[in-house]
């Protein structure tokens, strides 16, 4: 776009690939979005087996969206299709004392877990930020490779005039055409070390955070509803003390306040229920934690063996020229005298 404002010549080789490639990596990384959103869901202890779940997984045509809208748009939510007699539990029991205490540690969880969610997004962004610079290492460990390849195939012809008695370069120029299938090798061993790696970020991290972003999000919409919560509850205050006699709409009132009280309260019992979910799930950090070990150690392990080929080659490459005979020497062909 910005070469045709300016009246250039497009290239509609390079737009169409520079277009298949995001449109790749814009499929994928939805792919995966969605792979990551229904692993949540479907491991979630009380949604899991819920009809709207079963429907979008059973789905077959377009417009999900559309359909799962007219099918469930008039089904109730959680707390209108709870039972009276659970959401009556334990009323004779003083709920101001309650709900303070649950809102008070509701908001302590919630900055841990906001906390938790930034360094975790921290770690994501460090984790990312080495496998990039790892797969530029593999790619200039290939143009290494190919660099010394061509220094091993390189036929030109060198006179006595430019090395006098020194015969040194054309042994090790027979010596070289080895090496670069050794650097090659570790080349490939960075490349799926990466690909470990960023498996890992993409399945596993990256679903922890998203739960954990879920989880704020929540968290905003509840602060959002005690807020308004406490908005009506004090102008329904202000309203009965400048009533000067008791009217019909008072029992009204009371009762809109309970149900209100009621709504908010088994609100808090979901949220407490999640804010568990979340800490039950902070095990899986272990296990992204474990995975990027093992996959060091055993690139590690790789690298080591793989370099210590390359240095034993290096070394028989300084012996050969110690043990060739003078005369050897003497007979190389790649001089001209």
């Amino acid at each position: 776009m910005a070469l045709a404002q300016q009246g250039k010549t497009i290239d509609e080789k390079l737009l169409d690939n520079y277009v298949n490639r995001v449109d790749k990596e814009f499929i994928e990384e939805r792919r995966r979005s969605l792979k990551r959103y229904l692993l949540i869901l479907c491991r979630h202890p009380t949604i899991y087996d819920a009809e709207i779940i079963k429907f979008f997984l059973t789905f077959q045509g377009t417009s999900c969206g559309d359909n799962m809208k007219a099918t469930y748009k008039n089904v109730l939510d959680e707390f209108s299709s709870e039972s009276q007699s659970s959401l009556n539990l334990n009323d004779n029991i003083d709920k101001c004392g309650e709900d303070y205490d649950s809102i008070r540690m509701f908001r302590a969880s919630q900055t841990h877990i906001s906390f938790l969610h930034q360094q975790l997004n921290q770690i994501r962004r460090c984790l990312k930020s080495i496998n990039e610079k790892n797969f530029k290492n593999a790619n200039d460990f290939a143009n290494l490779g190919n660099n010394l390849q061509a220094l091993a195939s390189d036929s030109t012809s060198i006179d006595r005039w430019a090395t006098g008695p020194n015969d040194y370069w054309p042994t090790i120029q027979i010596g070289l055409g080895s090496l670069p299938i050794e650097i090659n090798a570790i080349s490939e061993r960075v490349n799926e070390q990466c690909k470990r790696n960023d498996e890992v970020i993409n399945d596993h991290l990256d679903m922890l955070i998203e739960l954990l972003q879920g989880y704020n999000d929540l968290c905003k919409r509840l602060e959002e509803t005690l807020e308004n919560e406490r908005k009506a509850i004090q102008k329904a205050n202000n309203q009965q003390r400048r009533s000067s006699t008791i009217t019909d709409t008072t029992p009204k009132n009371d009762i809109s306040l309970e149900i209100l009280e009621k709504r908010n309260r088994h609100a808090l019992q979901c949220v407490q229920i999640e804010t568990q979910l979340v800490y039950a799930n902070l095990e899986a950090f272990v296990y992204i934690l474990s995975s990027l070990g093992n996959s060091q150690c055993k690139g590690s392990s790789d690298f080591f063996n793989i370099w210590k080929s390359f240095a034993d080659e290096i070394s028989r490459l300084g012996q050969t020229y110690i043990t060739k005979s003078p005369i050897d020497r003497r007979d190389t062909t790649v001089y001209r005298k």
